[in-house]
């Protein structure tokens, strides 16, 4: 018996079958892929209607123009079977693209921007996504008044040739330039962000990228433009910006994440509150200052060996910063940053106080690479704490009072679809550092006489892989790949582990590397001691050499929740010598994470695959953003 879908408005009947007749030239199988009904799901009768439509377009596709579906379903019980019939009609060719009326490029030019060759079945997508290209090759060649039409010629019943007439029009010359809106900030600072210019032919690729550059300086919340014509035949015209400017003194609190990536204090996630302001267009000229001040909050334990996770307030920190946008005349903005910070465990090893001034260059390339760049002093201090003085301390970490000099120099390309919840793409790192540190020693160990304070120069490098791809089986469900190596090059005498500066190590485990660990927690240890002898914490070590390999299928499931199942493996080693075995440490394990303004939250628990005997199974972590 066939019945009306108009028969079935409420829930609670499942699919038992899906079946197709009249499909020669696709399975089954492949038809099920596209539908919205699904086998052993429940029944929604508006579907039938829907996979009516995306079953004729995927024939259409495919180059089938006349395909005709119908659909149908039958109740047996609380079981349905629904039945599709298809009528696929003959398959169409593509037989040639011809242009009339082109001027501005030959035939043979329009004819590479159309993917579909001759001979190949007729898609109309493709036909359109040529059309488009050819409109954009004229538009950003003074062609802003370009015309086409198109018209499908069919000969043998199944050859399909397209006939496309242009009408050019006038090409178009920027004649000259406007503004309007401005009031603090001067007209000199929006032309200088222009990829178009006075005398220029029409480009809607340079006018549109012009935009992109005027929004970057963060002094405008709008941002648009018209053209004016000065000439009668409109080949001349005034291109007219609209700007409205943001307020020039600001002030902001706000919530966010602090996110440490495998380098300086390791891989902690902070939640962090931020009270900061400044001025961005100091006396009209895109200049900027700024002051903020930050306290973080960690949920974890202070220690590995801590029998409970808790709240800590490991790090507060205030800095002043100015920005110079254009440097040496280039769309390269520099920033000088001073910056005081009190840092406590975990997010640092020891309790310290540091004090750094930097400045760094960054620029962003047309291929999607971008470099930053710099200088940096930084001055640590590790404090005293009841009942542990300073040489006790150093007695564990064989420094105390550090001064770094550093110069960085990192290369990225980011090619992924979204930052927040990429899906498709990839993310290429370099980040190298070349370090020259100075580091006391601990007194009450150092030879009578001799030097107590330490000199180091080492050249610190990270190189990092992501991946975001859809998952062979499940096209909405997400595959995510990394792979990070990162290790130290030293120069000079004393090449142990004890005379890298504690903040310049690299550490291992937690919620962004290896999720069936603590934070930090992998690598080799040392005991801090009470003044009676007993062990007052463990403080890890930290390495010179980390490898990390992640995979993670993030799925779908309601709303704005996403399933994580993943695995992470790596290990760290505090010298070459000891990556003889290369044994790795391994977690598998699941997560639920919600998508939000700032980024996803999530919340992971990790397995270990060979934890030792006293270690404990695995880990939870909470944590803002993807693991990577």
């Amino acid at each position: 018996m066939v019945l009306s879908s108009a028969a079935f408005s409420s829930t609670g009947l499942k699919v038992a079958r899906i079946t197709f007749t009249g499909n020669r030239n696709f399975s089954e199988k492949d038809l099920k892929s596209i539908l919205k009904s699904e086998e052993k799901k429940e029944f929604n009768p508006r579907f039938l209607k829907l996979d009516q439509i995306l079953i004729t377009n995927y024939y259409t596709q495919q180059g089938y123009l006349d395909v005709y579906v119908t659909g149908s379903f039958d109740k047996e019980e609380d079981r349905i079977f629904i039945e599709y019939q298809v009528n696929e009609g003959n398959r169409y060719y593509l037989n040639g693209v011809t242009f009339s009326g082109n001027t501005l490029f030959s035939s043979e030019e329009l004819r590479k921007a159309f993917k579909v060759k001759d001979g190949q079945a007729y898609k109309r997508s493709e036909v359109e996504s040529g059309l488009n290209n050819i409109e954009n090759m004229y538009l950003d060649n003074g062609k802003p008044y370009v015309l086409f039409s198109d018209r499908e010629r069919v000969s043998s019943d199944s050859l399909i040739a397209v006939e496309i007439q242009i009408q050019e029009g006038e090409t178009v010359i920027i004649e000259d330039l406007e503004y309007e809106g401005l009031e603090l900030v001067k007209s000199f600072l929006i032309r200088r962000e222009l990829e178009i210019k006075k005398g220029d032919v029409f480009s809607r690729r340079k006018i549109e990228a012009s935009q992109k550059n005027i929004y970057s300086t963060g002094m405008f919340k709008m941002v648009n433009y018209r053209l004016s014509p000065v000439s009668e035949d409109q080949s001349r015209v005034k291109l007219v910006w609209r700007v409205v400017e943001k307020k020039a003194l600001w002030v902001g609190l706000r919530f966010g994440v602090g996110y440490e990536n495998g380098d300086a204090v390791g891989n902690v996630t902070t939640f962090d509150l931020t009270a900061e302001g400044g001025h961005r267009n100091l006396f009209g000229t895109a200049r900027s200052i700024s002051l903020r001040y930050v306290t973080s909050l960690f949920y974890g334990r202070e220690n590995p060996d801590d029998a409970r996770k808790r709240i800590l307030n490991p790090r507060d920190q205030i800095s002043f910063s100015y920005v110079e946008p254009w440097v040496l005349e280039t769309r390269t903005p520099g920033v000088f940053n001073v910056t005081y910070s009190r840092q406590r465990r975990p997010v640092s090893v020891v309790p310290l106080d540091m004090f750094s001034a930097s400045f760094n260059l960054s620029h962003q390339f047309k291929n999607y690479w971008s470099y930053t760049g710099g200088i940096s002093y930084q001055k640590v201090n590790i404090q005293e704490e009841p009942g542990v003085n300073v040489d006790s301390l150093l007695q564990q970490v064989s420094q105390g009072q550090d001064e770094i000099y550093a110069f960085n120099f990192n290369l990225l390309k980011d090619r992924r679809d979204n930052v927040l919840i990429p899906q498709k793409g990839y993310q290429t790192e370099f980040r190298n550092r070349i370090v020259y540190s100075t580091s006391r020693l601990n007194v009450s160990t150092a030879a009578a006489g001799s030097d107590t304070t330490v000199t180091n120069v080492f050249y610190k490098a990270i190189v990092q892989w992501s991946r975001y791809q859809p998952f062979v089986f499940k096209n909405r469900w997400t595959l995510a790949t990394r792979v990070r190596a990162s290790g130290f090059l030293e120069f000079g005498g004393r090449k142990y582990i004890e005379f890298i500066p504690t903040t310049e190590r690299f550490y291992l485990g937690g919620a962004s590397t290896i999720r069936g660990y603590a934070e930090q927690s992998i690598g080799r240890e040392r005991l801090v001691l009470n003044p009676d002898g007993s062990v007052k914490e463990v403080t890890p070590i930290g390495g010179k050499y980390t490898l990390l390999a992640n995979a993670e299928l993030r799925i779908p499931l309601f709303w704005l929740f996403f399933g994580e199942v993943f695995t992470d493996a790596g290990n760290l080693w505090e010298e070459i010598e000891d990556m003889d075995s290369l044994s790795l440490k391994v977690s598998s394990g699941i997560g639920l994470a919600v998508a939000t303004p700032f980024g996803p939250i999530r919340f992971d628990y990790g397995f270990k695959w060979f934890p030792k005997r006293g270690e404990s199974p695995g880990e939870f972590h909470i944590g803002i953003s993807f693991a990577f």
